[in-house]
C-alpha cells in the first residue's frame, strides 16, 4: 500500500513541459502561435544565447487584463476550445492550454499585457512555475513574453541541448516558417543584438520570399494559380523545373496557416515532378492549403505539426493537381533545350528514346547515346609506388567489369574485390581536400566575373564558419554584406557548377550534418560536407577512367573505407567462394 501517489504541481508540470518544450525553438513558436491567434499584425521576436539566456516575443495583438493574464498560466486553460467537440474544428494555432505553464515551469517568465482600452496593465512575473510577483505596469496595448534562464532547474534536459549554431539554426527555422505563413503580418526578429529580419507585411507570399531569402530565389520560382478540388483550395508557389536543392529544406506546406508535414502532401509534390528532377534533388515548394477543420486532426502530436487527414488521397491529389497547373506552362520552354541537347548527342544508328512530356512520351523518335566499348588495350592496374601507409601490397589487381555504373568488380591475389565507386571517389576527394592547395591537391578557376550572392542567415553562417576550409578547397569566397557573399573562383572538381546552388549546396550539408565551430575535427566534416556535394552517384563507365579511379583510391592513406567510415571495398576471398560452389 501507498506505492502510488499523485505527483507534486511542480513535478507534474515539470513532466507536461518536457513534451511540450523540446528546445528553445520549440518555445519561440509556442510564444508566436499565442501572438498570431491574439490576431497580432506586427511581432518583434529576440533571442539570446541561442535561446536559453533570453526568449522574448512582443505583439500588438487583442491583450488580457489580469484574470485572464492569471487564467492564461493555468494548466488547460484556454480561450480557444470549451468543449469535446471543439477539437474537430480547431482553426487556432494552440489550442490546449498547455504551452505557457510548461514554459513558465522550466524558466523564468514574464508576461506583460493590456488591452487596448485599459489605462494600465499587467506583469506577472514566474519563477520554476511559481507566481513571484504580480503588479500593474505600463506597457503597449498587445502581450509581451519573455523566457530567461530557460531549463535551469532541468540541468540534465539543458545538458542534452545541441551546440549553439544547431539551436540557432532552429529558432531561425521557426521565425523563417511563421513569416512564411503570414505574409501579411510584419516581422522584426533580433539575434544576440542584431537584426536579421526587418519583414514588412506584404501582399503575398512571393514577396516575402523576396524579402527572406532574395530577388533571386523569388524569381526562380513559378506561381500556382489558386485550385480548389474536393473541397480543397491550393495555391502558393513551387520552383521552376531544373531549379532544386540537396535536400527538403525549403519545402513548406502550410493548412488553415499551420505548418504541417504528411506524406500525402510530399506524395503530390512527388508525382507533379515525375521524370523532372534529377536523382537526389528536391524541388522547392511552398503551398497554402485552406480546407474545413473537420477534414484534418492536428490533434495528433504535443508540436502540432503531424497531421491526418480524412481523405488524404484527396489531399495528395489536390496538391498534384494544383502544381501540376502551374507547371504545365514552363513544361514546353523546358524540354525544348533538353531535347536539343539528347538530338546533338546522338548516334543516328541507334533507337529511340523517350523524354519527359506533359502526356509522359515524346513522339520523335530519337536515339540513343553510344557507351564506350571496352578495349583489350587497357594494361592491368598497378598500386607500384603507392603510399606505404595505405597498407596496400604491390600487388596487381585485374580490372574484371562493372555493375550498373555503381561498383567495379576487381581479381586481386587474394580473390574477388567489389568496389563503390562513390564511396571511392568520396575518399579520394576527401584526402585532395585534406592536403589542400598547399600541396598543389586542388586547382582553382575563376569565374568570367565575380558573382554577389544574397542568402539566407541561416546558409550565409554556415558559409561564413567555413571559409578557411572552402579557401584550402579551392574557392575565392568572401564575405560582402550582412548576408551576402562574394565568389570569385571554384575548384576544378565544381567548375561550370552555378555559384548560387553550390552555396547553398554546402551550407544545407553543413546545416543536415551539424557542422559547426572549430577545429580539426569541424574542417573535416566541413569537407566531407564538400565531398558529398561534389561527387555523384553513378561512377565512370569508361574503362580508362575506371582504371584511373583504382590506382588513386590505391595512393590514399585510408582506402579501404569511404570519409563517413562506410567501407569503399569488400573482398570475397577464393576459399569463401569455393565453400559457396562447393568445391574442394
Amino acid at each position: 500500500m501507498g506505492k502510488i501517489r499523485v505527483l507534486p504541481e511542480v513535478v507534474a508540470s515539470q513532466v507536461a513541459a518536457g513534451e511540450v518544450v523540446e528546445r528553445p525553438a520549440s518555445v519561440i513558436k509556442e510564444l508566436l502561435d499565442n501572438s498570431l491567434d491574439s490576431g497580432a499584425q506586427r511581432l518583434e521576436i529576440e533571442v539570446r544565447g541561442a535561446g536559453t539566456a533570453l526568449l522574448r516575443v512582443t505583439d500588438d495583438g487583442a491583450g488580457m487584463d489580469r484574470e485572464d493574464a492569471l487564467m492564461a498560466l493555468e494548466r488547460h486553460a484556454t480561450s480557444k476550445i470549451s468543449v469535446a467537440a471543439d477539437l474537430a474544428v480547431v482553426r487556432t494555432m494552440g489550442f490546449r492550454g498547455e504551452a505557457l505553464p510548461s514554459i513558465a515551469s522550466v524558466s523564468e517568465f514574464t508576461l506583460q499585457t493590456r488591452l487596448p482600452e485599459a489605462a494600465v496593465g499587467t506583469e506577472v512575473l514566474l519563477r520554476g512555475g511559481k507566481i513571484d510577483r504580480v503588479r500593474d505596469a505600463g506597457c503597449a496595448a498587445g502581450t509581451t513574453m519573455v523566457v530567461k534562464s530557460l531549463f535551469f532547474n532541468l540541468p540534465a534536459r539543458r545538458k542534452f541541448l545541441r551546440s549553439a549554431a544547431t539551436e540557432t539554426a532552429h529558432l531561425d527555422r521557426v521565425v523563417e516558417t511563421a513569416a512564411l505563413a503570414f505574409p501579411g503580418v510584419s516581422f522584426h526578429y533580433i539575434r544576440d543584438g542584431r537584426t536579421i529580419y526587418r519583414l514588412p507585411s506584404v501582399a503575398g507570399a512571393a514577396a516575402r520570399v523576396a524579402d527572406l531569402y532574395g530577388v533571386e530565389a523569388q524569381e526562380e520560382l513559378l506561381e500556382v494559380p489558386q485550385v480548389v478540388s474536393g473541397g480543397i483550395k491550393v495555391s502558393g508557389l513551387v520552383s521552376r523545373p531544373g531549379v532544386t536543392r540537396a535536400d527538403r529544406g525549403r519545402q513548406f506546406f502550410f493548412i488553415n496557416g499551420r505548418i504541417v508535414e504528411n506524406s500525402f502532401l510530399s506524395t503530390g509534390i512527388r508525382e507533379a515532378y515525375r521524370q523532372m528532377l534529377e536523382p537526389g534533388r528536391h524541388p522547392v515548394v511552398l503551398l497554402y492549403l485552406e480546407m474545413d477543420p473537420a477534414l484534418v486532426d492536428c490533434n495528433v502530436h504535443p508540436a502540432k505539426r503531424e497531421v491526418r487527414f480524412r481523405h488524404g488521397g484527396g489531399v495528395g491529389k489536390a496538391v498534384q493537381s494544383a502544381v501540376e497547373s502551374a507547371l504545365s506552362k514552363v513544361r514546353a520552354s523546358w524540354l525544348a533545350p533538353v531535347q536539343n541537347h539528347v538530338v546533338a548527342r546522338m548516334d543516328s544508328r541507334a533507337e529511340p528514346v523517350v523524354l519527359p512530356s506533359s502526356t509522359g512520351a515524346y513522339q520523335p523518335e530519337l536515339p540513343r547515346p553510344v557507351v564506350p566499348m571496352r578495349t583489350a588495350e587497357v594494361p592491368p592496374i598497378s598500386s607500384v609506388g603507392m603510399a606505404e601507409a595505405s597498407g596496400v601490397t604491390q600487388e596487381e589487381f585485374r580490372l574484371v567489369g562493372s555493375l550498373s555504373r555503381r561498383y567495379l568488380l576487381l581479381e586481386g591475389p587474394e580473390g574477388l574485390v567489389l568496389l563503390d565507386q562513390r564511396a571511392a571517389n568520396l575518399r579520394i576527394l576527401f584526402e585532395r581536400l585534406r592536403r589542400g592547395l598547399e600541396g598543389g591537391a586542388v586547382a582553382s578557376q575563376r569565374l568570367l566575373a565575380p558573382e554577389v550572392l544574397e542568402l539566407s542567415p541561416r546558409d550565409h553562417q554556415a558559409v561564413v564558419q567555413n571559409l578557411e576550409v572552402l579557401a584550402s578547397a579551392g574557392f575565392g569566397v568572401e564575405v560582402f554584406g550582412a548576408r551576402s557573399l562574394k565568389v570569385e573562383a571554384l575548384p576544378d572538381f565544381l567548375a561550370g557548377r552555378e555559384p548560387r546552388r553550390v552555396m547553398e549546396d554546402f551550407a544545407e550539408e553543413c546545416l543536415a550534418g551539424g557542422v559547426g565551430g572549430r577545429g580539426a575535427a569541424a574542417d573535416d566534416a566541413a569537407r566531407r560536407a564538400l565531398a558529398r556535394l561534389a561527387v555523384g552517384l553513378d561512377g565512370a563507365s569508361d574503362e580508362v577512367e575506371q582504371r584511373l579511379l583504382v590506382t588513386q583510391l590505391l595512393g590514399c592513406e585510408l582506402p579501404y573505407c569511404d570519409p563517413e567510415g562506410r567501407p569503399v571495398m569488400l573482398q570475397f576471398s577464393w576459399r569463401e567462394l569455393d565453400k559457396k560452389f562447393g568445391r574442394s
